[in-house]
């Protein structure tokens, strides 16, 4: 087995200063002050190897030493210690648009931007029409490039960046790339760097393009390597981690936007787990339940609870409700206080991050008591990396027909 790339010992200090003596300024007011720092060690003794035609994926949280590690790789930063061996031709895709010029049109920054890749004007001459075809940008090709908006323009740096014909490429967040349609392209890209054997070092925080393109992942945390293995075995650690993490930190909550009479209110929303603690991180088939707290301080009559689970971008995902579920509530007196279960005894979202509407209203009439809309997110994980939104539940079977 080849090894394209090998870590050994590598370890990354930095001085951070403490005080404004580093300007040529504040040393002639001050000629007798000496400079303060302090040390940050962003990577700690870190090793392992990547094997030839390898599509390793990176992840962590902030700051944990990941995009310092790719600009070692790209011989940006010299490593404080240890060693780095690489073999092959590396391509970064670290600060896409480096080397544009505002002033320029998206043209004459392809063959700007290309040469500081590497790219012959001959080579980029033929490939124009495709890099300009595949960032979406045909109308806008004499365009100065101060007129595009951010994601044109990064559309248009991942283009040209894709040209390099490297066979180690290093990947820092390129899905933060474009809108949804754009990004399908960049994961089309992924699957031919994979079946052209190329070897891939992907940082981001998708942990579901990892489960999806990786075959390996690793965590970083605070500078060390923390986890190596199979990719969804450290996504599946890493998201329980971060799971983790949220229920210490306590729950979160965010209204987007509120409304409503107010004679009944909301006045909390719990998840809660199989044994009734609060929590906000779930595993996929475990069973859920949401209850409410109100509130009332009007006379009313029969009300109704409803709910809508949504995605993180806003899609509507079921809208349960207790009118439909034939759970008819009558709220006690003006001043008292009620609760509303929901239970799920399967959850069947799989990874990501969701959020919850609320809504008390009337059974007979139009406007709601108090309306909280995407006001309460929670996370769910699953630890088997499937791809997609829900489980359906189906169940797979196989025969075979005797000769």
């Amino acid at each position: 087995m080849t090894v394209a790339i090998s870590l050994s010992g590598l370890s990354k200090r930095f001085r951070i200063p403490l005080d404004r003596s580093t300007s040529l300024k504040y040393r002639v007011a001050h000629p007798r002050s000496s400079s303060r720092y302090r040390d940050l060690l962003a990577l700690k003794d870190v090793s392992f190897e990547v094997p030839d035609g390898q599509f390793l994926g990176i992840i962590g949280h902030n700051g944990s030493g990941k995009s310092t590690l790719l600009k070692i790789l790209a011989r940006i930063y010299a490593p404080s210690a240890g060693s780095v061996s690489i073999q092959g031709h590396v391509s970064p895709f670290l600060e896409l648009g480096v080397g544009f010029h505002s002033e320029l049109s998206a043209r004459e920054n392809v063959y700007l931007n290309g040469a500081v890749l590497g790219l012959t004007r001959r080579e980029l001459r033929t490939r124009l029409d495709d890099i300009i075809g595949f960032a979406e940008l045909d109308s806008f090709v004499d365009q100065k490039l101060k007129n595009f908006s951010s994601g044109m323009q990064v559309r248009l740096a991942f283009s040209i960046a894709i040209q390099v014909n490297a066979s180690i490429l290093l990947m820092d967040e390129v899905l933060a790339v474009g809108d949804a349609s754009f990004q399908e392209k960049c994961f089309e890209v992924f699957a031919r760097y994979k079946r052209e054997g190329r070897t891939v070092i992907l940082v981001t925080h998708d942990l579901g393009a990892v489960d999806r393109y990786c075959d390996r992942a690793i965590l970083f945390d605070r500078g060390e390597l923390v986890k190596d293995g199979a990719s969804g075995e450290v996504t599946g650690y890493y998201r329980q981690t971060v799971g983790h993490r949220s229920d210490v930190d306590g729950r979160e909550r965010t209204a987007v936007n509120r409304w409503g009479s107010g004679e009944a209110e909301i006045t909390d929303v719990l998840y809660l787990n199989d044994a009734g603690v609060a929590q906000t991180m779930f595993s996929s088939g475990s069973p859920m339940t949401v209850q409410i707290h109100y509130r009332v301080h009007g006379e009313l009559q029969r009300m109704v609870c409803g709910l809508a689970f949504h995605r993180s971008d806003g899609l509507n995902l079921a809208g349960p409700n207790t009118l439909s579920g034939r759970t008819p509530i009558t709220p006690p007196g003006i001043g008292s206080t009620g609760t509303v279960s929901y239970r799920i005894e399967s959850l069947p979202l799989l990874t990501g991050g969701y959020t919850l509407t609320v809504n008390l209203y009337p059974q007979f009439g139009e406007e709601s008591y108090d309306y909280v809309e995407q006001g309460f997110p929670f996370r769910v994980t699953d630890d088997i990396g499937r791809p997609g939104l829900v489980d359906l539940g189906g169940r797979w079977s196989a025969s075979q027909a005797s000769n």
